[in-house]
């Protein structure tokens, strides 16, 4: 009997040695937003489930979505998880368990971040803060900038974070130094204009974020880290940036990095495709609260500016920005992030690009199961339509779901009104 064509040969579902750990195939769970934390941040159980579902789906790694290290770093959204005390630790602990009674093989990344000024104050019941004093154009919050304590703080939390996620059971930390949260604050020079030593050397804040969560873990515990190659403001990061910071964690021992794009400021330039306006007006609280009257009215004023601000979706956009990062730290695991939809377009990112492992979000909100079935040969794309009302729905109070497959959605790079 014939095999199925693409499926166990696909280099795909080849193991992967990522410095200190070991995956079973070359898929990963990128961090996504779950929308399953209590008021308090605690993971509610329904958490597990998710994880499970997507573990029997057949992916190798699943990384958490955003787990804020304090209540200063929490982001805007309402069920946002968090590692900032024991308690919440006992809970992932569970969680943990309850995966890997289920799937032993599967790998379990937490990744860890701090808003930085890209969160509110009325979330928070803290000073919003940042490398400097500029305000994000997307959350319009006065920034207090951090003074050497809140820097050493913040640093302080990001390893007693990792030793939690340690303790519970994870396979590793992945740090969010990307999306204009506040490690990318510290490497950008658009929102690191300091004229102190964190300033002359703007990647000193990851590097020292990287140490001690090394000293806090031990020299096996693996660590990630999650970069943004560029952003849409100038000056900000470009990829030559991301190049010298990629040579800096490769010489620091990181086990893998995983390469995507830009900051809530523009952040559909982050994920790209439909930008489903209704929606934002529907749920998004820095928007819910405009008249109908002035939505309609910006509509027809502003929005047609506002869409070409918009990069427009394409198949692996962050691809050659990652091929250039391998090239750099050939010793280093990269994995991409960022529009993968084909079977053809990831093996692609393995055997031409040079790339280690491929990143999914969107594609497994749709369908947990997607890798199974493209190591069956029953899938050879995603069904993802990049409609992104779940990244939309983010912002609201209800949990991660498919809610273009429920719409019915068909479209990939339209505003949705």
């Amino acid at each position: 009997m014939a095999e199925p064509a693409t499926a166990p040969r696909s280099p795909l579902f080849t193991p992967l040695t990522a410095g200190r750990l070991k995956l079973r195939n070359r898929l990963i769970r990128s961090a996504t937003y779950e929308g399953l934390g209590d008021a308090s941040g605690t993971p509610r159980p329904e958490l597990g489930e998710l994880y499970l579902g997507l573990a029997r789906g057949g992916i190798g790694a699943i990384v958490t979505g955003f787990t804020f290290i304090s209540q200063a770093g929490r982001a805007m959204q309402p069920g946002q998880c968090g590692m900032d005390d024991d308690a919440k630790a006992a809970a992932w602990a569970q969680i943990v368990r309850q995966v890997r009674a289920a799937d032993p093989d599967v790998r379990l990344v937490m990744q860890l971040a701090h808003a930085g000024r890209q969160t509110r104050r009325a979330v928070t019941g803290r000073p919003v803060l940042g490398a400097s004093g500029r305000r994000c154009t997307y959350f319009r919050e006065p920034v207090t900038p951090m003074g050497e304590a809140a820097i050493q703080a913040a640093i302080a939390e990001f390893a007693e974070a990792a030793r939690r996620a340690r303790a519970a059971g994870f396979d590793a930390v992945q740090i969010h130094a990307a999306h204009g949260y506040l490690i990318h604050q510290f490497l950008s020079p658009r929102t690191n204009t300091r004229r102190d030593d964190w300033g002359a050397d703007r990647g000193r804040f990851l590097e020292a974020t990287v140490r001690a969560v090394q000293a806090a873990c031990g020299p096996d515990f693996p660590l990630w880290v999650k970069l943004s190659w560029a952003e849409d403001a100038r000056p900000g990061i470009g990829l030559e940036d991301a190049l010298r910071t990629a040579e800096r964690l490769s010489a620091l021992g990181i086990d893998l990095l995983e390469i995507s794009y830009g900051t809530m400021e523009v952040a559909l330039n982050i994920i790209r495709g439909a930008c489903p306006v209704d929606a934002v007006f529907a749920v998004n609280p820095l928007f819910s609260r405009v008249p109908p009257l002035c939505r309609g009215l910006w509509k027809r004023l502003f929005l047609k500016r506002t869409l070409r601000r918009f990069q427009p979706f394409s198949e692996g956009y962050n691809v050659a920005a990652a091929a250039a990062v391998k090239r750099v730290v050939p010793a280093t695991a990269v994995a991409v992030v960022g529009g993968l939809r084909t079977l053809e377009q990831m093996e692609r990112c393995l055997v031409r690009d040079g790339l280690d492992a491929v990143a999914l979000c969107r594609p497994l909100v749709c369908e947990p199961d997607l890798p199974s079935r493209l190591q069956a040969g029953t899938a050879a794309a995603s069904r993802c339509r990049n409609c992104n009302l779940c990244t939309i729905y983010c912002d609201s109070r209800l949990p991660l779901r498919c809610y273009g497959k429920a719409r019915g959605a068909d479209h990939a790079d339209r505003p949705v009104t």
